[in-house]
């Protein structure tokens, strides 16, 4: 597992990288993400949270989140970046 400078990640938070009868796969999270209470990281496949992300509250996250963009829900769904 591989965290950038300036993450957050709040309290509560699970990783998980492998399970029985499985490979590791690398969790990265980039500079400057944000991770919500209570949120999984899953990696079935290596996963990566881009820069500047936002993880929300109880999000389940199953796969890569791009840079500046907001993921909620289980699983999780990225929202449109209003860029």
């Amino acid at each position: 597992m591989e965290i950038g400078e300036n993450v957050t990640i709040s309290y509560g938070v699970y990783f998980a990288c492998h399970g029985k009868n499985q490979g590791h796969h690398k969790i990265t999270i980039q500079d400057g993400a944000y991770i919500g209470m209570r949120a999984s990281v899953i990696a079935r496949t290596d996963v990566e949270i881009g820069k500047n992300a936002i993880i929300g509250a109880q999000t389940l996250v199953n796969r890569s989140i791009p840079a500046n963009h907001t993921a909620v829900g289980i699983p999780c769904r990225i929202l449109p970046n209003k860029d």
